[in-house]
């Protein structure tokens, strides 16, 4: 192991839809960037965050980008992934995470891309499991814009009953649900109004970054045009966005209405994770002593862990609270720099 306390390491978990960044001085940066659409514009925007790290002397890097559909398979997508990071660093050294729990070189994580592939979340399950104490049980839920991790650990490790997204999402430790990017055609099939049960449109007209603001559990931004329609993320375009759901305009409805539409979309989801975290929790040797809350969805799990009565005497950390939204937003990458102080 190498004393790096005194320089810097930057953290880069890049992802399909955000890439986000840390650093050993606690600073972090969460970009919007559509892997699938841009991704050859990558280099370049990826060299330009480096440099307002810099100097650094390492860049301790995770993904889960390589499942964007601009790349024929995931091999394709690791190897483009980790090339295009090393051109960006510019001579700065670079160690990919794999989900065996170690850094190897660019070259072993290009040779072995299904241990390279969607490897985000075990850094940071390896991370926070330290938080128990030994003979303990606890679960990881992190909850982010697309996707929710439910992570059993125990004796302060991660203890996942799989390593591939694959075998995660069958068992129920993955689920493809998120605080924003997720169509509200996949959490349900209809609502119910006046009554009458609509069905919706399986259109990609509204998500839950849609719900949750007009919900205010977002707070509006009308410079993010990251929203179903590329319009603004505020209230009022939100309500436009999600009439279309059931093929009406936004003063067809009243805003009651919109948002007792919002209110069902919101408690459906959270019977989906709350179903899902049920079915992790009979897999545990026994009940967790702690859970632990991460993500830029957080929020969602408070509400899914209060809604579970069998959780009701578990100890909660939330990240968020503890790092900050800002950092915690970027916690795998905040991972990877403290895991790359120890193995590195």
């Amino acid at each position: 192991m190498t004393d790096r306390s005194s320089e810097n390491i930057i953290g880069l978990d890049l992802g399909g839809a955000n890439l986000k960044f840390a650093d050993r001085h606690g600073r972090a940066r969460s970009i919007s960037f559509p892997l699938w659409k841009s991704w050859r514009e990558l280099e370049a925007v990826l060299r330009d965050a480096f440099q307002q790290f810099k100097p650094a002397c390492l860049i301790a890097f995770t993904m889960t980008g390589e499942l964007a559909d601009c790349f024929a398979n995931a091999a394709e997508g690791v190897e483009y992934l980790i090339n295009t990071t090393v051109a960006a660093a510019d001579g700065i050294p670079v160690v990919v995470w794999q989900t065996s729990g170690e850094f190897v070189s660019p070259e072993v994580g290009c040779e072995f891309p299904m241990l390279t592939a969607a490897a985000n979340w075990m850094a940071l399950a390896t991370w926070v499991a330290r938080a128990l104490g030994a003979g303990e049980t606890g679960l990881l839920i992190d909850i982010g814009s697309t996707t929710t991790d439910l992570i059993p650990l125990a004796d302060a490790y991660a203890c996942p009953s799989g390593l591939t997204d694959y075998e995660r999402l069958r068992s129920g430790e993955l689920v493809y649900t998120g605080g924003q990017r997720t169509p509200l055609c996949a959490v349900s099939d209809s609502v119910r109004l006046d009554n009458v049960e609509f069905p919706l449109a399986a259109e990609l007209f509204a998500t839950m970054f849609d719900v949750y603001l007009i919900l205010e559990e977002i707070p509006e931004d009308s410079t993010d045009l990251n929203t179903a329609d590329g319009r603004p993320a505020d209230i009022k375009h939100a309500r436009q966005r999600l009439a279309r759901m059931v093929c009406a305009g936004e003063h067809q409805l009243s805003q009651s209405q919109l948002t007792e539409m919002a209110l069902q979309f919101k408690g459906s989801q959270q019977e989906l994770i709350t179903r899902q975290l049920r079915l992790v929790l009979k897999s545990l040797t026994s009940p967790p002593r702690q859970i632990i809350l991460s993500g830029s969805s957080e929020f969602i799990g408070q509400a899914v862990v209060k809604s579970c009565p069998e959780l009701s005497d578990v100890n909660l950390l939330s990240l968020p609270q503890l790092l900050g939204p800002e950092l915690a937003s970027a916690a795998c990458a905040h991972a990877l720099i403290q895991l790359a102080n120890e193995r590195v």
